[in-house]
């Protein structure tokens, strides 16, 4: 058989197992909208920065209450207490002391008027701190996203290099079985021993591509792929 027939022979072969494989050589049937959004709920929960966020909004609520509770040091009260009843400076008769309570009230005026202006950027600051957050959440979002479609695309080549190899490997022994017998030439059977190492090669790079790209995942996930079910 020469080398032209070994290549019919190939694709003959080749597109039986493709044939029975096409249904997984696809990563449509692998996207999944609501698996999708429980990775992204996850990513919430789990990923670091996230509770960054959450905690400087509350640290912009505690602002805003310390600020409202901070209108009190605008007003000042004092008391003296001296039992007994007032006397008259005998030197100074216009100078008396007096005994019992005396209370009173001084108002910050400078600091009574710097109240609402700490209360509005109290509020802005907690508004920003908001933004940030959802800005952030849907950025989140997006790259859980395309680490998944990445990890379903590497999981399709890894399917479609894996049906290749098979194939290869079938080839391989055909072809050793008949050079063996000397009904093929040297050159044929390494080609195909050539192919068979290529798509081994191939393979392994598949493998690698995958744990990557679940790696990569898995890092915004906080958790293990296999946990989210």
């Amino acid at each position: 058989m020469d080398l032209k027939k070994v290549w019919v022979w190939v694709l003959v072969l080749g597109s039986v197992y493709f044939t029975k494989a096409n249904a997984q050589i696809t990563i449509i049937p692998e996207l999944s909208d609501n698996y999708v959004q429980k990775l992204i709920d996850t990513a919430k929960v789990n990923y670091p920065k996230v509770k960054a966020y959450q905690y400087r909004i509350e640290m912009a609520k505690n602002t805003i209450a310390k600020s409202r509770l901070s209108l009190l040091e605008s007003v000042t009260v004092s008391y003296v207490y001296q039992p007994g009843q007032a006397t008259i400076d005998p030197v100074n008769p216009s100078t008396s002391y007096f005994k019992g309570l005396q209370a009173g009230a001084f108002l910050n005026i400078g600091s009574l008027l710097e109240r609402p202006f700490v209360m509005k950027q109290a509020k802005e600051e907690l508004l920003i701190a908001k933004n940030e957050q959802v800005d952030y959440l849907q950025a989140l979002s997006t790259e859980v996203k395309k680490r998944y479609y990445t990890y379903v695309l590497r999981l399709t080549e890894l399917k479609i290099q894996t049906t290749a190899l098979q194939v290869s490997e079938t080839l391989l022994k055909d072809m050793r079985y008949k050079f063996e017998k000397g009904e093929e030439a040297f050159d044929s059977y390494n080609k195909v021993q050539s192919d068979f190492t290529n798509h081994q090669a191939s393979k392994v790079q598949a493998e690698a591509n995958l744990f990557l790209a679940k790696a990569d995942l898995e890092d915004l996930l906080g958790t293990k792929l296999q946990n989210i079910k």
